[in-house]
C-alpha cells in the first residue's frame, strides 16, 4: 500500500500548493452561481466535458425561468435539453427529483439555509438527497456563493493525487477528499477552489489518462512513484 505523503505536517500541502501556483498563477472565481444553480450545474457536470455542461446547463435557464419550474417540468423536456451531457436520460429524472426534493425539505427550492451549518453537516444534508455523491455537494459548498471549505475530487484531479502518492490506487472520491481536508488546516474556501484548478488543470495537460509527462510536472520532485522510481534504478 502506498504511503500517504502529506499525512504528516500541512505544511507539505501548502509546499504543494506553492509549487502549482507558481506554475499557473492565483486563481480566482470571476463569478459564483447562487447555491441552488451551482447544485444544478454540477449535477448535469459529472462526467462530462466542461464545455458541453455549461451549454447544457445555459439552455436550461433559457427555458425554464426558475428551477421550480424545472422541478415542476416533465422528465422528457428535460432530457432534451440534456443533449450532450453524459447519461442525459438517467441524469434528468434524478435532478427533478432532487429540486423536488429539497424544496419538500427546506420549504422553498432555496439553499442559502446551508450557510449556517457546519461544512460536514451540509455535506451530509445535500448527500441525502438521490444522486448527489461527494462530488455535487462539496462544488455546491464551496463553488457557489455560499464559499465554503470543502475540497472538490472529480475525475483528473483523483487520478493526479493518487499517482501522486497522495491517496491510494483505487480511492473513492470521499477518501481523497478526507485526506485533502485533513492536511489543509488554515486552508479557506479561496485556497480549495484554486487547489481544484490547478490541480485539474495538470491532470488535464501533464498527468494525463494515457500517460503521465513526469518531465513537464512541476510536482515531479515530491512525487512518490517518481521518488520510488529512483530508489528502484
Amino acid at each position: 500500500m502506498q504511503a500517504n505523503l502529506f499525512s504528516g505536517p500541512t505544511g507539505d500541502l501548502k509546499a504543494l500548493q506553492d509549487r502549482l501556483q507558481a506554475m499557473g498563477g492565483r486563481i480566482r472565481d470571476a463569478r459564483r452561481l447562487d447555491p441552488v444553480s451551482q447544485f444544478v450545474r454540477s449535477f448535469i457536470a459529472s462526467r462530462t466535458h466542461d464545455r458541453d455542461s455549461w451549454e447544457a446547463f445555459w439552455r436550461l435557464t433559457r427555458r425554464f425561468e426558475t428551477w421550480d419550474a424545472l422541478a415542476d417540468a416533465p422528465v422528457a423536456e428535460i432530457e432534451a435539453l440534456l443533449v450532450g451531457v453524459t447519461h442525459p436520460e438517467k441524469k434528468a429524472p434524478e435532478l427533478k427529483e432532487a429540486l423536488r426534493t429539497i424544496r419538500a425539505r427546506a420549504g422553498e427550492l432555496n439553499l442559502n439555509f446551508l450557510e449556517g451549518l457546519s461544512v460536514q453537516h451540509a455535506l451530509r444534508w445535500l448527500e441525502t438527497l438521490h444522486g448527489v455523491g461527494r462530488k455535487i455537494a462539496a462544488a455546491t459548498l464551496n463553488f457557489s456563493t455560499l464559499r465554503k471549505p470543502a475540497f472538490v475530487v472529480e475525475t483528473h484531479i483523483l487520478r493526479v493525487l493518487e499517482r501522486f502518492g497522495f491517496v491510494r490506487m483505487g480511492a473513492t472520491t470521499e477518501q481523497a477528499y478526507d485526506a485533502v481536508m485533513a492536511a489543509a488546516e488554515g486552508f479557506d474556501a479561496d485556497d480549495f477552489y484554486e487547489l481544484h484548478w490547478h490541480l485539474k488543470r495538470l491532470g488535464q495537460r501533464v498527468c494525463t489518462q494515457p500517460h503521465a509527462d513526469c518531465r513537464r510536472c512541476v510536482l515531479s520532485g515530491l512525487c512518490l512513484q517518481r521518488v520510488e522510481a529512483a530508489r528502484a534504478a
